[in-house]
């Protein structure tokens, strides 16, 4: 989907890069007012096996060797309602693309997934120049809801988990998207006492494109599964696919 995204480096030493759906605002899949939704693909340093870094202690953790960076500029959504006279808003957004991997502290992976910017707001002439270099925003492809994206998550209890349990992959339809079917299941993890301990780990099986019809959604009541069901009542994927960047300015 990324054509700016950099070739990852991967190596027998070192499990390489994994694929990962991610908004561009932050690492919970949400979109703060006053902004459009973006959601991108990059590569993240998420996976480490037995034997890979020298120490398996509790401070290691998969981290980034090499990054590049992608720069995303959005509108202020509220532009287009601003009386001609008013300076209308723009942003800059930075994220970075793990491109090799290695074993180091929680902290360093930490700081490596979003760029913090000071001040990210941006002129319109530096809008102009940078949007149609911007990566594919997923909520723009046609049938992204035919299909769960690909996440991953820290592990509860990560400080005390073994290396290759210290994200944990899941299924999530892009919000927008509508959850017609998930499950909660327990996964397995060990601990570095040797013990194992259960994750109740929630996957969204199905999705579909918001046709304004009430789903029934398939699957257990529990809190995850309200909170996706949020996610998925915010703005209808499509909303945004008609709109240039002439309409913003």
């Amino acid at each position: 989907m990324l054509g700016l995204l950099a070739v990852v480096e991967s190596s027998p030493e070192i499990t390489g890069p994994q694929r990962e759906v991610i908004s561009i605002y932050n690492d919970d899949f949400t979109t703060p007012p006053s902004t459009p939704q973006y959601f991108i693909e990059v590569y993240r340093c998420v996976k480490l096996d037995f034997g890979e870094c020298s120490s398996s202690g509790p401070s290691t953790y998969p981290v980034p060797k090499t990054t590049n960076e992608i720069e995303i500029v959005v509108p202020d959504i509220t532009n287009k309602d601003r009386d001609s006279s008013d300076k209308k808003k723009f942003y800059k957004y930075v994220v970075h693309n793990h491109t090799a991997c290695q074993c180091g502290k929680l902290k360093y992976r930490n700081g490596r997934l979003y760029k913090t910017i000071t001040n990210n707001e941006v002129s319109a002439a530096y809008f102009k120049a940078k949007f149609s270099k911007n990566p594919v925003n997923l909520i723009r492809v046609c049938n992204v809801c035919n299909s769960t994206q690909t996440r991953y998550k820290l592990h509860p209890d990560h400080f005390n988990v073994v290396l290759p349990s210290k994200y944990l992959t899941f299924q999530q339809c892009l919000p927008g998207c509508v959850v017609v079917k998930n499950e909660t299941s327990n996964k397995q993890t060990s601990m570095l006492s040797g013990s194992p301990v259960s994750v109740p780990l929630t996957n969204d099986i199905s999705c579909k494109a918001y046709d304004g019809a009430k789903t029934q959604q398939q699957g257990k009541n529990n809190p995850q599964n309200q909170k996706l069901k949020s996610l998925s009542s915010e703005s209808p994927v499509g909303n945004l696919s008609t709109q240039g960047k002439k309409s913003w300015l």
